[in-house]
């Protein structure tokens, strides 16, 4: 197996995974198809949406259509030319209490019908208690055994395999899961399990699973995150390590007549017009959607449902390139205040945020968007202070720090001109701290915009991470370059203020 990271941000990665039937760019989103009904037939998906990748289900395959599959092979029975995932069919014991197939069965089948990434037989563990979810887990493990052995008896093999992850909730499981997996060589993984969760808007305990998988497995190997749901929750899976993840649905939400959008989903009988431009939407208009017979009805909505995941993908990936994604996560947590729950304890997950951090580019393409609070726990935020706290720890070259508000534009020979010389100078009211004058130009203190606002109610905060930069240095005076702007200026006088308060000489003054 080959997998090639391009560009990442946070624990997101565009990159490409190459399959027998051919290369996969990442992340991808694979629709389930249902083998038998096709209700939006995968082919109208790769010539309609571009789509590389798909994932069916081998149990059904094994139960309808295995001579089919055989005679074909699931490419075949698909009409799809691009690479396919099989899902085993483990679910079918949430749903059902069991399946009537063994692990060896259904390996032998995905090998047989030429799956491209292929999973075998599981046990998904759902919502359990720790003891029902450790047997899950013990049980997938033997499964897990079993189809490595009959793989190995047959002489190789020719699928990806991807070893499924079980253990809930309970994340010290998961951790146990993974760790017994490497030991078996399976070329990718696949987290299970996560559909009680969306059904019940439990995103903190989702992503607090997917963190914990990525960490375990580490940065090598991809990760395919099973029943992905909504597309607002995309961009949260790719930026928590999700390589690949697959979601229903589009077609489920459509037969209840829900039209999604990239931050929610509408009921069609409740709303008045069709705002998105897919060539479903631009054809007709919400009324004629209403009065055409369900079946019909179900199928566009659900062929607009995949314009809209496809989309959502591709805005991923773009924001993954321009060093965006965590700026995505802050305008997708909107969608719902159980998605936002779980933004927020990714944020303030210490560990977590240490992980991402060294994964975030250098340097980006586009600027950088601040908000609140909530921005200034950004990765990058933490890394452009932590950086600038280690230049504020070296001994100063003079004992005089002259500061400058940061919307002051002032040459450093307009300063020596006014103030003489034997002086530093570091730009105040920034969301960084203070900046040395010689680095404004530099990524990402001149490519940052945020509102007045993100500085008046982050004051206290800024002030006195302002004031530990001066001590830091161990500067013994300063001069406060007074704001003609209402914020800056209160936050210089608070700086001044402080800096007294700690001893320093302080001067405050307006520059001409």
């Amino acid at each position: 197996m080959v997998f090639r990271v391009q560009a990442e941000d946070l624990l997101g990665r565009v990159g490409r995974l190459r399959t027998p039937s051919g290369w996969v760019e990442t992340p991808a989103y694979l629709p389930v198809i249902n083998p038998v009904s096709q209700e939006i037939p995968a082919s109208w998906m790769r010539e309609s949406l571009g789509a590389e990748i798909v994932i069916t289900n081998a149990y059904i395959i094994l139960r309808r259509l295995r001579d089919r599959a055989l005679r074909e092979g699931v490419h075949g029975v698909l009409g799809f030319d691009g690479a396919i995932m099989t899902d085993s069919g483990g679910y079918q014991v949430l749903e059902y209490g069991g399946v009537e197939a063994s692990p060896s069965e259904v390996a032998v089948l995905e090998e047989e019908m030429g799956s491209d990434i292929a999973v075998p037989l599981d046990v998904p563990t759902g919502l359990l208690s720790r003891r029902e979810a450790l047997e899950t887990v013990e049980q997938t493990l033997r499964n897990l055994e079993e189809t490595m052995r009959v793989l190995e008896e047959r002489g190789g093999r020719r699928a990806l395999w991807a070893a499924p992850i079980q253990g809930g909730t309970h994340l010290d499981l998961i951790e146990m899961c993974v760790r017994r997996e490497e030991e078996m060589g399976f070329d990718l993984y696949a987290l299970g399990s996560p559909t009680p969760l969306m059904e019940g808007y439990r995103y903190d305990k989702l992503f607090a699973m997917l963190a914990t998988a990525r960490k375990a497995i580490g940065p090598g190997k991809p990760l395919h995150l099973f029943g992905a749901g909504h597309p607002s929750m995309f961009a949260f899976a790719v930026a928590l390590g999700a390589d690949l993840f697959d979601s229903a649905a589009y077609y489920l939400y459509a037969k209840d007549g829900r039209y999604m959008t990239s931050s929610g989903t509408l009921r069609i009988e409740r709303m008045d017009y069709l705002p998105c431009e897919c060539p479903i939407c631009s054809k007709t208009d919400v009324r004629e959607l209403r009065e055409m017979p369900g079946d019909v009805r179900t199928r566009l909505i659900a062929m607009h449902n995949l314009y809209v995941c496809f989309r959502e993908v591709r805005e991923v990936r773009q924001a993954i390139r321009d060093g965006r994604l965590m700026e995505l996560l802050e305008q997708r947590a909107r969608s719902h205040p159980s998605l936002y729950q779980g933004f927020l304890e990714i944020m303030r997950n210490g560990e977590l945020m240490e992980l991402m951090e060294r994964h975030v580019p250098l340097s980006s393409r586009r600027g950088v968007n601040l908000y609140d609070k909530v921005s200034l726990a950004r990765p990058r935020v933490r890394r452009a202070r932590r950086r600038l706290a280690q230049l504020f720890s070296m001994p100063p070259d003079e004992g005089r720090l002259v500061l400058i508000p940061a919307t002051m534009k002032v040459s450093w020979s307009r300063l020596v001109e006014a103030l003489g010389g034997g002086f530093e100078a570091a730009l105040y009211g920034t969301p960084y701290g203070l900046v040395p004058l010689e680095l404004r130009y530099t990524y990402p203190f001149s490519q940052t915009n945020h509102p007045k606002a993100l500085i008046e109610e982050n004051m206290e905060e800024l002030v006195d991470l302002a004031v530990r930069q001066v001590e830091g240095r161990g500067y013994r005076e300063a001069v406060v370059l007074e704001s003609r702007t209402r914020v800056l200026r209160r936050f210089g006088e608070r700086l001044a203020k402080e800096l007294e308060a700690r001893g320093l000489r302080v001067e405050v003054r307006r520059l001409g």
